[in-house]
């Protein structure tokens, strides 16, 4: 049988296809396959692919890049191709937040009390006195430095650090501290007196508070008289002491403020009072016993010496709602010119 040469280039042609076909599974994707016969690359895939053979009698030219076609590869169990490191975005680092430590201590003291007050070790700690001019007594080797009302300590030792801090005008009165060095944060301490302080000299019952307010009535005394009524009225209702003022009790004869007013009940039996140096603050909490909204009236409480009064958080209470009245009061400054002698007739 003959066959004319277009019929044997028909058969060549597809043989080559045959034979691409049977290898295309065996080959990586994107290798170029040659093929005989056939002069144009292919890529392989795992289906078959269509290939268009060039014409057998191109002219020899110059070969230009061709673009080759991107067949997807898929994979029979369905495994998604491992992804490369540096294709993940690495995730931005979580920025430290900075955290509030509240270093601030009201420390109650009394005369004749030793008080035990933790502090830093290795950091310098402040300490807010009463007194206006505080004198230290100590056998510590801590580094101790006063500045107008503040003691300054700092210490690097384990052992506790004690002390005696007087004011510089009467050695009767004396704050016993004993400062216990930790691994905390520098701290402010605060030392107010409990209740109101006796003077060794003179009458009994003569508060010497008086005395020993210098920080509070520098801090009265450095602005206008009603600035000073709202300072006191804004720093008790944030649940502070003005400056330099000391928490006290009430002593035998203390007249406190008159408070009446009707469907209000005025509990007396637990009345906050507040020293400073020029004023005293009585704090009388109110509750609505009525069945319907009562505004609390300033005009309620009345005393002798009133500077001012204010009401906190509500003045318009609902039916068994509270509120905190604030009483300021001035100190009275008459003093007595002489003193009754008793009859020896009597």
């Amino acid at each position: 049988m003959f066959f004319s040469k277009i019929q044997v280039n028909k058969l060549q042609t597809a043989i080559g296809l045959a034979v691409a076909a049977t290898l295309a599974p065996n080959v990586n994707a994107q290798q170029p396959v040659n093929i005989p016969g056939i002069n144009s690359p292919v890529t392989a895939a795992s289906e078959h692919a269509q290939v268009t053979p060039a014409p057998a009698a191109a002219p020899q030219q110059q070969s230009q890049p061709q673009a080759q076609r991107q067949v997807q590869v898929s994979r029979e169990n369905g495994d998604l191709p491992p992804v490369p490191a540096s294709v993940m975005s690495s995730p931005a680092p979580s920025r430290r937040q900075n955290q509030a430590v509240e270093t601030r201590q009201d420390v109650i003291v009394s005369n004749g009390t030793n008080t035990l007050i933790p502090i830093s070790r290795g950091q310098i700690n402040r300490i807010v006195t009463p007194f206006e001019t505080p004198n230290i007594q100590t056998v510590s080797t801590a580094e101790i430095s006063t500045r107008d009302n503040v003691v300054y300590v700092t210490t690097q030792d384990e052992q506790p650090v004690t002390m005696f801090i007087t004011p510089e005008d009467d050695e009767g009165l004396a704050v016993s501290l004993t400062l216990l060095p930790q691994s905390i944060p520098p701290i402010q301490a605060n030392l107010m007196f409990s209740q109101a302080v006796t003077g060794t000299t003179g009458a009994a019952s003569a508060p010497r508070s008086l005395a020993y307010s210098g920080q509070a009535r520098r801090w009265e005394q450095s602005q206008p008289y009603m600035e000073s009524l709202r300072g006191i009225m804004r720093e008790l209702a944030l649940g502070n002491l003005p400056r330099g003022y000391s928490l006290a009790e009430l002593q035998s004869g203390d007249a406190i403020p008159d408070c009446a007013q009707q469907d209000l009940s005025y509990d007396f039996n637990n009345v906050q009072y507040i020293l400073g140096h020029e004023f005293r603050v009585f704090i009388i909490a109110a509750e609505n016993i009525s069945a319907q909204p009562t505004e609390v009236l300033h005009a309620s409480c009345t005393h002798p010496n009133r500077a001012g009064v204010a009401v906190w958080p509500y003045e318009i209470l609902e039916p068994g709602e509270k509120s905190e009245i604030f009483v300021i009061t001035r100190v009275s400054q008459q003093q007595a010119q002489t003193s009754a002698r008793p009859s020896l007739l009597n």
